[in-house]
């Protein structure tokens, strides 16, 4: 019994880790459009409108014990770092986000400046080139691979195993030029599928 309750008293005086990451492919919704970054507080509404109903009022502390669980795809709180998906967008600087990743629960909210929303270029080229890329840990094996072009049916130029860093050169639609490291430390350049034709995630920004 002593024991027990001594392990429990380590484990509750363990720090709390709220961050999120998508590491499996289903955690990024299909045919998402990007992400839109969090204010502390976000009001989500049933339309592109502020006169529609108001669905949830959001406030967010970045200390970690008070977040909310299953709301965002990118989550950093030391950097008070927040991103949602997104999945629709209108006029007037409206985007429409997921915000309950168990139920796929969506809500409009307006964007305050025009770096709230990324689309996946920009955020890629803005954080994936910052951070390098990784691949998500249930990437095909199909997938793993580097090309010589942009094409499905182009060269293979390397099999990715053991990979220790994939740094992002530039998107061009669904492939990335990428250079990646491994163990034997030789470079290697060339094209990686980073999604699918129908909008499945394979690769995502290391942010750290």
């Amino acid at each position: 019994m002593k024991r027990f309750l001594l392990v429990l008293l380590i484990f509750m005086a363990l720090p709390v880790f709220a961050d999120t990451m998508p590491f499996y492919i289903n955690s990024i919704p299909k045919q998402t459009l990007g992400v839109y970054q969090t204010d502390a507080e976000i009001t989500l509404f049933s339309h592109p409108d502020a006169n529609s109903n108001i669905i949830k009022k959001m406030s967010f502390s970045y200390q970690p014990e008070t977040m909310p669980d299953n709301v965002f795809g990118v989550l950093i709180n030391d950097k008070k770092l927040g991103f949602l998906y997104v999945s629709d967008i209108d006029d007037d600087g409206w985007v429409q986000v997921i915000y309950d990743k168990r139920t796929g629960a969506k809500g409009w909210v307006q964007t305050i400046d025009r770096m709230q929303f990324l689309p996946w270029l920009n955020f890629y080229n803005m954080y994936g080139r910052k951070y390098g890329l990784r691949l998500l840990k249930d990437t095909p094996e199909d997938i793993e691979v580097l090309k010589s072009k942009s094409e499905d049916n182009s060269q293979i130029v390397s099999k990715l195993r053991y990979i220790k860093q994939i740094k992002l050169t530039v998107l061009r639609g669904n492939w990335a030029l990428v250079s990646v490291q491994d163990l034997d430390k030789t470079p290697k350049t060339g094209f990686l599928r980073w999604r699918s034709d129908d909008g499945i995630i394979y690769a995502f920004p290391n942010i750290k």
